[in-house]
């Protein structure tokens, strides 16, 4: 148990900068870019956290459950007793390998009347606390993950509210991940309860030693001599000012974010992460509080006003509940499905963009566009056979692409010259019908006679025509691997895709 002094009351603030939507926004960069000046990480003596800061913040003035998953050695116990300290509140500590619950709540007895009981508190017991900390989370016995259920969840223990209880927060290694060769097997560790998991609001990955850069490697090593070092600016004011302006978002938090998370739930559970509806409506308040702490943040780095995109994409990458029970975690897939939740949600209903952004697959998306004709723009359409050629693996699939789409677009005057100079690189080959006498041995030859048993079951329609030549094109070295047939049955699916029958 420790027990700190509370500080003084903080100074006077500065005014607080306007937090309204109309704030720049812009396309959120990587989570190291647009970074503030550190204030709670780096000073510390801690490296590769400062994008982590806002998330921090933000779970310090909102008071939402907070858990850090990390390797072992990566400071998240130390970063959690530091703001404990520094906010002077009542801590406790329970590593929840080895805590019994007596431990939390004392040692129960009967009372006077013999009809209920009441705990004898001791000094570990939770009753005083301010923090909790839970630390190894992910190694309690089940029977006592259901007991520090609604501590986290409620502030309850034994259906007792905990009034002194202000944060909730524990921390954990990385769930097992039998495909990792290279993952420390963490023995004793257990996937977390998803229930348990979808109670906290703020999911923080922290960094290790193999995603720092040489610079912050030498950082660390170095900063170990320097002794104990301070906040620059009091974690409590830190905290107020932002709480004050988490308070003004609330009375009315921008439309625009609820249209966003509507659209962003299905992207989600495409990109792997299924959202319940407490996590959706935990998000809106964690976009809030992000922006909150990253206006305070901005502020005093004399840095511009915060854009609300890049509020939404940290509420919604560290606040994921399946990364702490196990569900495999896509950046790239996160990343798309938030751009495209937040380009979808500006968008009127009417608008043909708003039916496209709604579709996922690159490819559905360009033949949904050629469908539309000229609602879509032609220079967007571009963008869009762009990314759907990018999207491709290889070459065999590209030029398929390149065929129907070619078919599907050519009527299409208006498309800009990269466009057509794209179109042209891809179907170039299978458009050029005719009879290929070729001299091959081994698997080529092997290549060439599953390719002419397919094409003699081809028949004559402008489909079956288009799909011969596209075999033949790839004859005898471009196939990739690919059977003939599979050649064709993927043709003949982006045939109907793109309404050509």
């Amino acid at each position: 148990m420790n027990t700190k002094t509370k500080p003084k009351s903080p100074q006077a603030s500065k005014p607080l900068p306007d937090p309204s939507l109309a704030a720049h926004e812009a396309t959120p960069q990587t989570e190291e870019a647009q970074t503030p000046q550190s204030l709670l990480t780096r000073p510390l003596g801690l490296e590769g956290w400062s994008h982590l800061e806002a998330v921090v913040l933000a779970a310090l003035a909102s008071g939402d459950p907070l858990l850090l998953i990390g390797r072992h050695g990566t400071a998240k116990s130390f970063l959690l007793e530091r703001l404990a300290e520094s906010l002077g509140l009542v801590f406790r500590f329970y590593n929840a390998s080895l805590v019994n619950y007596d431990d939390l709540v004392g040692i129960p007895v009967p009372d006077e009347t013999q009809t209920s009981l009441r705990y004898i508190s001791t000094p570990s017991s939770i009753w005083d606390a301010e923090v909790v900390f839970i630390d190894e989370i992910s190694r309690a016995r089940p029977e006592l993950q259901n007991k520090l259920f609604p501590i986290i969840h409620e502030r309850r223990v034994q259906g007792i509210l905990l009034e002194k209880l202000r944060y909730r927060w524990a921390a954990m290694n990385p769930p097992p991940d039998e495909e990792a060769d290279d993952a420390p097997a963490y023995h004793g560790a257990e996937p977390l309860d998803p229930a348990l998991a979808d109670r906290f609001a703020f999911l923080i990955e922290v960094p290790g030693w193999d995603t720092l850069t040489d610079e912050a490697r030498k950082a660390v090593l170095i900063d170990q001599f320097r002794g104990r070092h301070e906040f620059p600016v009091p974690v409590s004011d830190l905290v107020a000012k932002t709480r004050r302006i988490l308070e003004v978002l609330q009375q009315s938090p921008p439309e625009k974010l609820a249209e966003y998370l509507i659209a962003l739930a299905p992207l989600a559970g495409k990109a792997g992460h299924e959202l319940s509806t407490r996590r959706i409506t935990t998000l809106l308040r964690s976009i809030l509080a992000i922006q909150a702490a990253r206006t305070v943040l901005a502020e005093l780095s004399a840095q511009p006003r915060p854009g609300w995109e890049d509020a939404a994409w940290l509420a919604f990458r560290h606040g994921l509940p399946g990364i702490a029970h196990g569900v495999k975690t896509n950046h790239a897939a996160l990343l798309a499905a938030h751009r495209q939740a937040w380009n979808l949600c500006g968008l009127n209903a009417t608008d043909p963009w708003r039916q496209i952004l709604s579709v996922q697959d690159p490819i559905d998306r360009l033949a949904l566009a050629a469908r539309l004709g000229s609602a879509i723009d032609a220079v967007d359409l571009a963008g869009l056979l762009t990314s759907a050629f990018a999207a491709q693996p290889d070459k065999t699939r590209r030029r398929a692409l390149g065929l129907v789409a070619y078919l599907a677009l050519r009527d299409h005057h208006a498309l800009p010259a990269i466009a057509v100079e794209t179109l042209a690189t891809e179907a170039r080959d299978a458009l050029q019908p005719g009879s290929r006498n070729l001299q091959t041995y081994g698997p080529a030859l092997n290549a060439c006679r599953k390719a002419a048993s397919v094409c003699a079951e081809l028949g004559n329609s402008t489909r079956d025509k288009h799909c011969r030549n596209l075999i033949q094109s790839l004859l005898p070295d471009n196939l990739c691997g690919i059977e003939p047939s599979e050649v064709r049955n993927n043709f003949n699916t982006l045939w109907k895709k793109f309404a050509l029958e």
